[in-house]
């Protein structure tokens, strides 16, 4: 490193440490620089499809709806040794924030993976942060590739500083090959503030969908993303339709490469 540049100083380091907002753009910056380079690009996880389906919904017909989707995803999948882990929200934390838990084992069968989802299953109602599942599927991804993981929910409540930390983790995820989808159940416009800024810091896919009205688009939706998590983008391609097109437009965009003033993405969490 050259000596004529001058080193930020120990309180700097530590202040910029700690800020989110700080350590994101200095990746976002570093991921431009990347592509400037003409470094490696876009990739999709190698080897054995493996999935993380992630529940936070308060509603019952959202844990009903989510054991349906699950058998989507292995039925797409079938012949291709798929595995695939379940992600939810839990007992609260002394902050009366929910715990998130992933199961140990990866799971291969749908009458299995139903089962583990019945003894989950939970009413919570109470603070989930979107932070918190896409850590922990960051050190899943370390341990082994992760082709995707999937995000069903109806409302999360992150602060602004726990959303970088979030679309930290969900870049990260991006760089190993993973992608992040993020489906939102109902009409929360906050909650949609939220996951759309996640999505465009991060280069996830991000849809909202009511399932009262828009049933039959969220099933084709969910038909591509689960022939995504089964055979990459072009088992997306072969499936057809205008579903899998949107969701391909999403998949060919990067994640922002400055990020915005803080001012403008910034969601007022007292509404």
């Amino acid at each position: 490193m050259s000596k004529d540049v001058t080193k930020p100083t120990a309180s700097k380091q530590a202040r910029d440490a700690k800020d989110p907002a700080s350590r994101l753009k200095g990746e976002l910056m570093e991921d431009a620089l990347g592509r400037m380079l003409g470094e490696e690009g876009e990739k999709t996880a190698p080897g054995t499809p493996r999935v993380i389906l992630a529940l936070a919904n308060f509603a019952r017909s959202g844990w009903d709806r989510a054991k349906v989707l699950q058998r989507a995803v292995f039925k797409a999948a079938a012949g291709s040794g798929l595995e695939m882990k379940f992600a939810f929200y839990g007992g609260d934390d002394a902050a009366g924030v929910r715990r998130c838990r992933i199961t140990t084992r990866w799971i291969t069968d749908p009458d299995d993976m139903a089962a583990v989802m019945d003894r989950a299953e939970c009413s919570c109602g109470c603070y989930v942060n979107i932070r918190d599942v896409l850590a922990q599927s960051v050190k899943e991804a370390e341990e082994r590739p992760l082709r995707a993981v999937i995000i069903v929910g109806d409302a999360f409540h992150d602060d602004p500083d726990g959303l970088d930390e979030a679309a930290i983790s969900a870049n990260r995820l991006r760089r190993a090959g993973t992608r992040v989808f993020l489906m939102q159940l109902g009409d929360d416009l906050i909650t949609a503030r939220r996951l759309q800024y996640l999505a465009r810091v991060s280069g996830g896919a991000y849809f909202r969908f009511d399932p009262r009205t828009q049933e039959r688009q969220f099933s084709e939706m969910w038909k591509a993303v689960s022939a995504y998590a089964s055979g990459g983008e072009e088992a997306v391609k072969m499936t057809g339709g205008q579903a899998a097109t949107l969701l391909l437009q999403h998949l060919k965009q990067g994640p922002m490469s400055i990020i915005e003033k803080r001012d403008r993405v910034r969601v007022d969490i007292k509404k």
